[in-house]
């Protein structure tokens, strides 16, 4: 009965540890994630930012001297 009960105790200390793991790994899943959204947000505002540059430098480009 002993050596049934200390392979228990050990299963429930591995099975605790796995729980306490995932724990950790969920967490830094949520940080990598809110990384990832937080350079998206970048990417989509400097894309945002060079487009509205590249077209005020095409309309720069067409000079009204041009046209006389």
């Amino acid at each position: 009965m002993r050596a049934k009960a200390r392979i228990m105790s050990e299963i429930e200390e591995v099975h605790e540890q796995m729980k306490a793991d995932m724990e950790a790994m969920k967490e830094q899943m949520t940080m990598m994630i809110e990384a990832m959204m937080s350079m998206r947000k970048m990417v989509e505002v400097n894309t945002t930012t060079v487009g509205a540059a590249s077209i005020t430098t095409e309309v720069d480009l067409i000079h009204p001297s041009g046209f006389n």
